[in-house]
């Protein structure tokens, strides 16, 4: 250990003030601001709560310089997001504005303020998860996504994948309304062995496109037929024991 005292940095304070002025001056100028609302990075299934920046921000636009600005939910979707230089699809859903005769309420503070406030974050909530694949956890999503590669039929590009994916994830989400929480024994079974069918190809290696492929003849050498007779019989076997 050292004799002598180490030296650290300090992060200086910052004044929000003169960083919430320079935002207004930039959006009155006709600029643009990117903000990430819910304040943090994570690997969660769904929105963490938003922070109340982007409405103070939004509300000061309009009192200070009468812009109503348009607050434009943004989808980072991301698949395979843990994976180096994983693929993902950038989807824009409709502008979010603020109904003008709230403003009255902003500027009297207190409670009313933070009524609006928390209507509007709402409101940015709700269009921000129109153009994400959000579950209530890890489990449900891999559900959905197995079962969108299940479903499909033919070649998508990534917004047709990311668009059934939500699809799926909406039909989900009315079913566990409908039922309260406890779906039928059908679905049950049905989560259960695309669940089982999808820990099946991790443990085996493969993707859901190569299953087709399995039993496909191709040019080797007879040592090398002999391993993929072998192999493949044990992948068929248990592919098809999981999907019966």
């Amino acid at each position: 250990l050292p004799s002598d005292p180490l030296g650290f940095d300090i992060l200086a304070h910052i004044d929000q003030k003169i960083v919430y002025a320079k935002v207004l001056d930039k959006l009155a100028s006709g600029g643009t601001i990117g903000i990430f609302p819910e304040g943090g990075s994570h690997d969660r299934t769904d929105l963490l709560p938003l922070k109340v920046g982007v409405a103070l921000i939004s509300y000061s636009a309009l009192e200070k310089d009468g812009i109503n600005i348009p607050i434009i939910p943004v989808g980072l979707n991301y698949f395979r997001g843990h994976r180096f230089r994983g693929r993902l699809t950038v989807e824009y859903g409709r502008p979010v504005y603020i109904d003008p005769q709230t403003l009255s309420a902003f500027k009297e503070g207190g409670a009313e303020k933070r009524r609006v406030c928390n209507e509007l974050l709402e409101r940015i909530s709700d269009a921000m998860r129109a153009v994400i694949v959000s579950t209530p956890d890890y489990e449900t999503l891999l559900v959905i996504h197995t079962a969108r590669r299940l479903f499909q039929q033919r070649e998508q590009s990534a917004s047709q994948k990311q668009d059934l994916s939500r699809r799926f994830a909406e039909g989900y989400k009315r079913l566990m309304l409908m039922t309260h929480g406890s779906p039928p024994q059908q679905w049950l079974d049905l989560q259960a062995r695309i669940l089982a069918y999808s820990h099946e190809l991790s443990d085996l290696g493969i993707k859901d496109y190569q299953v087709q492929g399995l039993d496909r003849e191709n040019s080797e050498s007879d040592g090398d037929a002999v391993i993929r007779e072998t192999r493949l019989s044990y992948h068929i076997v248990h592919l098809i024991f999981v999907l019966l």
